[in-house]
């Protein structure tokens, strides 16, 4: 009979390393899924749960998603390496096929829907050995209404997912989570997929004493809400908090990140990539004191790849075939540099929906002898040691893989010089080429140059090599080992900055046009560290607006003059905004300047200097 001991093909929630770090806390690798044909986000997951466990930590790497080939994708992935053979990948689904749920108690829970009468419609079957996944149902003449039952090896039902009548209002449907025993009977409800998802996190860090890294938005988008009375909670931020294309001060924020950015005081740590990243971040929403930069860790050959091995001639792309890769560029760039008389030959590594588009680009151009496609490969470094340069045509990046691995094969980067990380692990002309975006002609002049000129090649290559190294696994793991120690010793005092308040509890203005800003500050009863103002144009960030610090405090209450000459002093054309920057316990919060609740009258001045009410 299943037991809540075991899960994962280890048998256990957590890995367990020969040689364990002192008093570790376990350390769960969050995403949504994995499938095969993963990008890099999802290769650093897993490679960083694999650090973790070799550091001694042990770490689980743990998925959400309903997968029926779930047992099938676990076993090649770690017969290709990418997952550590010690290291558990768990699944929502599987570990409750495998385990029967805990009674909640309290009163009895009764399955609903159960007098609907369902039409089946389509089944799941679990190719490994073929039992039966999930059946879905229909109610015919009512599309609002469904049901999916999900079941184990054994025929029983573990997981019921129905939308089902309002009891409020028959009319609309509401959506009901069940997780049954073996027998049927009702051991949890949840309203909302959200709930379930948090409670079996919960049910996981309570059976393995683990901290919590989340590297999947969708997941964080849930799990901000998650809260538990020992873990360490991190936020894996891998890309760029605006919309592509936007301005990183005043651009539309990313829909998708969007949960993680209006809850970033609920997170112990964000971690960026990049300290470019994290700059951009903080340039826009202050510094809530739980921000790091932690690279990916990236390991190549511990001697650099000898240059005569490398092919006259060869670049390589690395990458999904995505629009924001901006692979076409590659390719009218490759075919730039061979009409310049420079045998060049390119070989593409990946697959992706812009595959098609890219082949009849190539076609087109009539190239097809100078471009391989290679689809997805397992010896990747091979082709980074043979070739002369990595070409990259990104349209943004939160960091690139492909560059660090690129260069720890000696590999030289030829890449765009957008947001975020070329630039943090390129030194133009040293170790690789930064380009202008969209300045094929230049990048077409690097890649020539770096296949005409061998003596160049050969020394850019090497200092390459060496920037490579400052990204070892061992360095990466020291750097989350320090980061997740230092987030524990401060968990309390963020807690206490999380849910502080700073409000505007009063004006007043003086004669010869300065204003006094009573400030409302409620930390509980925490001491306040201290408290300052600083006023920014809108769109610029903190270092270039002007610091206040208060003039008298009482009760909670701090006085702030702020002096009439305050707009020459900062003679832009937009508004002026006003931050406060709380401390406490020497951590600071950076909190927009608002008052609350929200008046239903809000005065303001008309052209001619009045006072009028809106």
């Amino acid at each position: 009979m299943p037991t809540h001991e075991a899960s994962g093909s280890s048998g256990h929630v957590v890995s367990q390393p020969a040689q364990t770090h002192r008093a570790p806390r376990a350390a769960l690798m969050v995403t949504w899924a994995v499938e095969l044909g993963f990008g890099g986000m999802t290769a650093m997951c897993l490679k960083r749960a694999g650090l973790f466990h070799e550091g001694g930590v042990p770490s689980a790497v743990v998925t959400f998603d309903a997968n029926p080939e779930f047992d099938a994708i676990r076993s090649a992935i770690t017969d290709n390496g990418k997952l550590h053979p010690d290291v558990p990948l768990l699944n929502l689904h599987e570990y409750y096929a495998e385990q029967f749920p805990a009674a909640a108690g309290g009163r009895e829970l009764k399955l609903r829907g159960a007098g609907i009468p369902w039409t089946e419609g389509s089944r799941l079957e679990r190719s490994v050995d073929g039992s039966l996944f999930c059946v879905d149902f229909t109610f015919p003449g009512n599309d609002k209404l469904s049901k999916h039952e999900y079941h184990r090896r054994d025929g029983s039902v573990y997981l019921v997912d129905a939308m089902i009548p309002s009891p409020h209002d028959p009319g609309e449907a509401v959506r009901t989570l069940q997780l049954l025993a073996a027998g049927g009977r009702v051991q949890y409800e949840f309203t909302s997929a959200a709930r379930l998802y948090r409670h079996w996190l919960t049910e996981l860090v309570n059976l393995s004493n683990a901290d919590v890294i989340i590297d999947s938005k969708f997941s964080a988008g849930f799990l901000f809400a998650w809260q538990h009375p020992t873990a360490l909670k991190f936020v894996n931020f891998h890309s760029t908090h605006v919309a592509a294309g936007q301005d990183t001060l005043t651009g539309k924020l990313s829909p998708a990140h969007r949960k993680i950015l209006d809850n970033r005081e609920a997170w112990d740590g964000i971690t960026f990539l990049t300290e470019s990243q994290r700059t951009a971040f903080v340039q826009r929403f202050g510094d809530g004191s739980n921000t790091v930069v932690i690279s990916n860790p990236v390991d190549g050959p511990a001697v650099l790849p000898a240059f005569e091995d490398r092919e006259p001639g060869t670049v390589v792309h690395v990458g999904r075939f995505t629009k924001g890769k901006n692979i076409g560029a590659v390719i009218d760039i490759v075919n730039a540099v061979a009409a310049a008389n420079t045998p060049v030959r390119l070989e593409l590594i990946g697959d992706g929906d812009q595959r098609p588009v890219l082949q009849e680009q190539v076609n087109q151009l009539g190239i097809g002898h100078l471009v391989n496609f290679h689809g997805h490969v397992h010896d990747v470094p091979l082709y980074l040691s043979r070739a002369r340069g990595l070409l990259l045509c990104s349209r943004f990046e939160g960091q690139s893989l492909a560059i660090l691995e690129a260069q720890a094969h000696g590999c030289v980067p030829v890449a765009y010089d957008v947001d975020f990380g070329p630039r943090d692990v390129i030194e133009d002309g040293s170790n690789g080429f930064l380009i202008p975006f969209g300045d094929q002609a230049a990048a077409a002049t690097a890649v020539a140059r770096l296949l005409d000129d061998d003596s160049m090649c050969t020394g850019m290559s090497a200092r390459a090599f060496e920037t490579a190294r400052q990204y070892s696994s061992e360095k990466i793991f020291t750097q989350w080992k320090e980061a997740l120690e230092m987030a524990r010793l401060n968990k309390k005092d963020r807690e206490i900055l999380a849910a502080a308040t700073v409000r505007l509890a009063g004006l007043r203005f003086h004669a010869d046009g300065d204003t006094d800003l009573e400030v409302a500050v409620n930390t509980g009863t925490a001491e306040v560290g201290g408290l300052t103002l600083v006023v920014t144009e809108r769109g610029t960030d903190a270092s270039q607006g002007k610091t206040f610090e208060p003039y008298n405090e009482s009760d909670g209450i701090f006085g702030f003059r702020i002096p009439a000459s305050l707009r020459a002093q900062l003679p832009g054309s937009d508004a002026l905004d006003i931050n406060a920057v709380l401390d406490v316990g020497g951590l600071t919060r950076t909190i927009r300047l608002g008052a609350t609740p929200k008046p239903a009258s809000v005065p303001y001045f008309t052209a001619y200097g009045n006072l009028s009410f809106k």
